[in-house]
């Protein structure tokens, strides 16, 4: 029987994310508060008039900036209000839906990353927008026993926080979610999704959370050993409804 051992909301692209017991979901929907933020480069035309979903490497991620892992991120229930922290102490802290939050915001981000940044750093959201990886609204789920099958091929155990998932499941087989077709159905609690496709992983998994570097090149281990680039699925809210962690999965 599998499970959900964790619900994860990440409200800024490219941070740590925020562990929550609940969530109460909509159909069409991700988890409110989901990628709600994301801090641009300089060059990056973002419009929050007419917000338009754009490349990840339009943004501060880190898929290109491992040291982002070296900041952790902690939120409040709303997720709009954001401290930062490095080695124990605290940065940063500001409401990020407030034009003084997103000011000390951008200045922060600015004096962080340097160099590295192309253009000055500018946190950017809009209304119902989402700052996701794909253009749908929806949720990704990982099988926590895919992980220990990667973790043990490499050699070294891989924190599941790698691949930025909202559901981690247990009590699946590995690999079983590569089985799932597009638009098959799983259940969770009161909540039916609709799998839209299978999750391709890029680099931003190579980056070890503890160092803040890249220690790996799984994308490569996933194709050579495991016959895809392929971890976990994104799934679309069918029904209004809450899941919460220990809630079971079932396949429809």
């Amino acid at each position: 029987m599998a499970t959900v051992a964790a619900i994860m909301r990440y409200p800024v692209k490219g941070l740590s994310g925020q562990a929550l017991d609940d969530v109460h979901l909509q159909p069409g929907q991700a988890i409110a508060g989901d990628r709600a933020f994301a801090v641009r480069h300089g060059n990056t035309a973002f419009d929050p008039k007419a917000p338009m979903h754009l490349s990840k490497t339009k943004f501060l991620a880190l898929m290109t900036h491992a040291r982002l892992a070296a900041l952790r991120a902690e939120f409040d229930a709303s997720g709009k209000v954001l401290a930062l922290y490095q080695n124990g102490e605290k940065l940063f802290e500001g409401n990020l839906g407030t034009p003084e939050g997103a000011a000390a915001c951008d200045a922060f981000f600015s004096a962080f990353m340097g160099d590295e940044a192309k253009g000055a750093p500018r946190l950017v959201s809009a209304p119902d927008h989402m700052f996701s990886d794909v253009p749908e609204k929806c949720l990704s789920v990982l099988n926590l026993n895919s992980v220990r099958a990667l973790s043990a091929e490499v050699g070294q155990e891989l924190d599941p926080l790698r691949f930025r998932a909202n559901i981690h499941l247990e009590g699946l087989p590995a690999w079983a979610e590569r089985d799932w077709a597009n638009g098959s159905g799983f259940h969770i609690g009161g909540v039916a999704f609709t799998v839209l496709k299978q999750i391709v992983r890029c680099n931003a998994t190579n980056v070890n959370l503890e160092t803040a570097e890249y220690d790996q090149n799984l994308p490569q281990v996933l194709m050579k050993k495991f016959g895809a680039n392929l971890m976990g699925v994104y799934g679309l809210v069918a029904n209004e409804g809450a899941i919460r962690v220990g809630d079971t999965l079932t396949l429809a």
